[in-house]
């Protein structure tokens, strides 16, 4: 079997103290885990007065104080949130102070909601993911250039530069979110890893990464080369009377602003470590080598323990 990883997702959106995430990032690492992530959002919906949305890179950086190994990133950043040099720049920062950690988990951004909130144009989706392969691009020039210049459609730098840039060689690996064809290509073109997220049932998840080979093959790049992740949504219970508990309790509190927000994405696996674990190997079977995982919100340690326990052995010495 070659190298399977498992990540952890966290969204802060969801109201995480960065207690609560501190505990999450030095549990994940004890037990073996190779990743943590941290979506980029600004507040959960509007009406998520009084609910914690903690910053994404900020809370990463955060994270890579408290932690040693974990490798760390945003799944994803949205490439229009900040200036592309800027992030970039930021990116450079984080992998010096983590040691060369650093994922750059970037996609087209999607939560119109966040853009018209804050202020930022919120152009069609063409235009979106456009404007990803500029930032990638930008954010290459950077972190391989000393001084770096582009001038495309919708971002452009001037002689540019990015000191320190990142420790990794030859650079920090760029992960692309998403499944969309145009994204896709974007991947295709740029990836070192592709994420595909979240509750993407098999049949799907196969067609999805036909698509991707098929962008390789026209634009001629690997890929066999470029990682696959998959992005699973789990609730999961030591045995099948407590997910019944589980599952009764989630639907009594199917009325608060988490549950309400999850219903248009729910969990796609749910069950019992056997039944988790079982999951888990159809995506292996297409290729999956890392797994970025979501418990729910408030269950992440102990589900991180049971994962460890009755799953992760099964991949890791």
């Amino acid at each position: 079997m070659s190298s399977i990883d498992f990540g952890i997702q966290i969204e802060p959106q969801y109201g995480f103290t960065y207690g609560m995430i501190k505990e999450i990032a030095k549990t994940a690492e004890e037990i073996g885990f190779e990743s943590i992530w941290v979506s980029d959002h600004l507040f959960m919906t509007q009406d998520s007065i009084d609910i914690n949305c903690l910053e994404c890179w900020t809370t990463l950086t955060a994270i890579a104080l408290e932690t040693k190994r974990l490798r760390l990133g945003p799944m994803v950043s949205s490439q229009s949130y900040r200036n592309p040099a800027l992030m970039a720049n930021i990116a450079a920062s984080l992998d010096h102070i983590s040691k060369g950690r650093v994922n750059y988990g970037i996609g087209a951004g999607w939560k119109e909601v966040e853009y018209l909130a804050y202020g930022y144009e919120f152009p069609s989706a063409l235009t979106r993911i456009k404007q990803l392969r500029e930032a990638i691009v930008i954010a290459k020039k950077l972190w391989t250039e000393e001084k770096a210049s582009y001038e495309g459609d919708y971002y452009k730098i001037k002689e540019a530069i990015c000191y320190p840039q990142p420790v990794q060689d030859p650079s920090i690996p760029i992960w692309v979110g998403g499944m969309g064809n145009n994204t896709l290509e974007v991947a295709a073109e740029h990836a070192d890893a592709v994420n595909f997220a979240w509750s993407t049932p098999i049949v799907k998840f196969r067609e999805r990464l036909q698509v991707l080979e098929n962008h390789c093959s026209e634009l001629g790049t690997d890929y066999d080369a470029i990682r696959k992740s998959a992005g699973l949504m789990i609730t999961m219970a030591s045995t099948k009377k407590k997910l019944k508990y589980k599952l009764e309790e989630q639907e009594k509190n199917r009325d608060t602003p988490y549950r309400r927000y999850l219903s248009r994405q729910p969990p796609n696996i749910i069950g019992i470590p056997d039944q988790v674990k079982n999951s888990i190997e159809k995506y292996i079977e297409l290729g999956v080598d890392h797994f970025i995982l979501r418990f729910n919100f408030g269950e992440e340690v102990d589900s991180l323990k049971l994962f460890s326990k009755k799953i992760l052995k099964n991949y890791y010495n």
